[in-house]
């Protein structure tokens, strides 16, 4: 019997992973397709205690040994597919838990993963006690090291959430350079109005036979926040957008975003 082949969809969070997982159910029989599967959520604690120099690296992977260690060894299809946030840095770290994985990571406009994280934070209670309340639910800036303490305990909610998205792509990232297949695609190329072209991209990397007329399945994206509290970006200040620009500039120019003249103009009136 062929092993189960381990597809791991990593992201922030806001990047339409549950629809994912439940499109790839739908369309693939022969793949046992999960959305955040099982006890995933002290994996992700752990591994932020990790970033944060708390927790060697060996009690990260008996954590996951323990919590998760059987899923992909008990699957009986011929895939197994999880597309889960919490696990955003454990492909990096400990590579030897996912034997041939293949990774696909979801990277989203900082500016409407700052304002979807934001908003849906507030909408339900268990992702409010979450963000708000549970240690380590986030990584933390200073015990990583990359701020000094005056300037992490100064953090607004929203610079927390544009460093949060930095520090997770830049972790993802690191699968680029390992010796894990690794795709990265846009949320913007995928969830649009010609999906095609991003979904065949994925579906060649997992190995997958190719499906027609894929468009009208996007039509429906699941775990939508709704813009109560905090607007899209064109309504920010031009602090608020200079504040991001710091955090997230580097990163958010290579992967090809903020180049709108709109974007742009806030910038300039900031620094004038």
């Amino acid at each position: 019997m062929t092993a189960t082949q381990p597809l791991l969809i990593i992201s922030t969070g806001r990047t339409g992973t549950i629809f994912l997982a439940r499109l790839f159910g739908e369309l693939y029989p022969n793949i046992a397709s999960y959305h955040e599967r099982g006890k995933s959520r002290p994996v992700q604690i752990a591994t932020n205690l990790h970033f944060a120099h708390v927790l060697p690296k060996g009690a990260v992977k008996a954590i996951w040994r323990f919590l998760k260690g059987d899923e992909i060894k008990t699957c009986k299809k011929d895939y197994h597919l999880d597309a889960n946030n919490f696990l955003y840095g454990l492909a990096s770290l400990a590579p030897e838990l996912y034997p041939n994985l293949r990774a696909l990571h979801i990277v989203r406009d900082p500016r409407d993963y700052v304002t979807s994280q934001l908003n849906f934070s507030r909408q339900k209670r268990t992702s409010y006690i979450a963000n708000y309340l549970v240690p380590f639910w986030q990584p933390n800036p200073f015990l990583i090291g990359e701020l000094p303490i005056s300037r992490a305990f100064r953090f607004s909610r929203f610079e927390k959430y544009c460093w949060v998205w930095d520090f997770k792509n830049r972790i993802m990232s690191r699968l680029e350079n390992s010796t894990t297949p690794y795709l990265r695609i846009r949320f913007e190329d995928l969830f649009n109005e010609n999906p095609e072209p991003a979904f065949q991209r994925i579906i060649e990397f997992f190995g997958l036979p190719p499906i027609e007329n894929i468009r009208e399945k996007f039509r429906e994206p699941a775990n939508t926040s709704k813009p109560t509290f905090f607007p899209e970006w064109r309504e920010w200040t031009p602090s608020q957008a200079v504040q991001l620009q710091a955090l997230c500039g580097a990163q958010m120019k290579a992967l090809g975003y903020g180049a709108e003249p709109e974007w742009q103009e806030k910038l300039q009136i900031q620094n004038q």
